[in-house]
């Protein structure tokens, strides 16, 4: 009997503990990692700035002279991506927690054109070097995780979202071609959304110790159909690891890795030109074709997430991490990851 409520009281104080210090939760831009309470409501808010900057070819670094040499007519030279996102979960059971992401996205990339491609040069005013951008909404999520193991500070669950295809696939910029610099297509690269209804499954584990906690968890997005401008993004895969260590309840600093594995776009993209018509012998850029996406590649995750314990903001998450590429392999040419930061908020009640 003594053993037995031993053991009990030990489970209830790890379950309390997972739920209020700062490393109950992962690194912040890991998402789904965590379920609620019968009742509970959380609300979240994320920003993340992604940095690509440098072309590849599978592991290694090449230059633009390379696309060139490729037939490539335009090289990408860097691209940025703003990210917004608010959140919002809750538990109508201790079971089930469902959530609802709706993500506003900023782009911008800059191209420069091939030296001995005069006519465009000319038809860009002269310059060798263009930019593109798109912003607006981007693909809305909605789905649930389902609890399926607890037994004091260890946890596993499973989630299963639907991504709905309501950001735009037909985002146009001055590109300069046949009449100018006018309004053309857009390539998949700098397009707000799928276009397409995609599942989003996961399975994470938790473990939370006295004064550390470990987390693993696997990802996908499966795409379920061709989408209106006759292409398919590629299905995707995903393992985050993470090790977070809590010195104080109120804060905690991890460190882990991710792995992710993306297929290459299938399908052609209708209105964006694959043939510059000045020079049909060669290809237009790389983002035109879709063996140019997806690839392999690892990242180290450094984070902070701070618990802000007392005075009106009591109970508020403040996070933070960074994400840097050790390896990637790219399919084709395309520009390779150099940075990822995100920050957020968080506030259960």
């Amino acid at each position: 009997m003594k053993i037995t409520s031993i053991l009990t009281l030990a489970a209830l104080c790890g379950i309390a503990r997972a739920g209020s210090t700062a490393d109950a939760h992962a690194p912040i831009s890991i998402m789904g990692d965590h379920t609620h309470n019968a009742g509970e409501w959380m609300l979240s808010y994320r920003y993340m700035f992604m940095d690509m900057d440098g072309i590849y070819f599978g592991s290694d670094a090449v230059s633009a002279g390379q696309v060139f040499g490729a037939g490539y007519t335009v090289a990408p030279r860097r691209m940025t991506m703003d990210m917004q996102m608010i959140g919002v979960m809750y538990a109508p059971t201790d079971d089930l927690t469902l959530m609802a992401m709706i993500p506003y996205t900023s782009m911008e990339m800059t191209h420069e054109i091939f030296p001995m491609a005069a006519p465009l040069i000319a038809l860009n005013g002269g310059s060798r070097y263009f930019t593109t951008e798109s912003d607006g909404i981007g693909d809305i999520k909605l789905g649930g995780l389902f609890d399926l193991f607890g037994s004091g500070d260890h946890h596993m669950h499973a989630g299963i979202s639907v991504s709905l295809p309501t950001g735009s696939i037909g985002e146009k910029d001055l590109i300069p071609g046949p009449g100018g610099r006018i309004p053309r297509q857009l390539p998949a690269a700098m397009q707000l959304g799928s276009g397409t209804v995609d599942l989003l499954p996961s399975l994470t584990y938790l473990y939370h110790g006295n004064c550390w906690s470990v987390g693993l968890q696997a990802n996908g997005i499966y795409r379920t159909q061709t989408n209106a401008h006759d292409y398919r993004l590629g299905h995707r895969f995903n393992l985050d690891g993470w090790l977070s260590w809590c010195p104080r309840d109120w804060v905690s600093f991890s460190g882990g890795l991710s792995y992710v594995w993306e297929e290459e776009l299938a399908g052609l993209q209708s209105d964006v030109s694959l043939r510059p018509p000045f020079a049909p012998a060669r290809l237009t850029v790389p983002t035109a074709f879709g063996t140019n996406y997806g690839g392999q590649r690892i990242e180290a995750i450094v984070g902070v997430n701070f618990l802000v314990p007392g005075g009106p903001l009591e109970n508020h998450r403040i996070a933070f991490d960074v994400r840097l590429p050790l390896w990637q392999d790219v399919n084709g040419y395309r520009l390779g990851t150099d940075l990822t930061v995100t920050g957020g908020w968080q506030y259960a009640f």
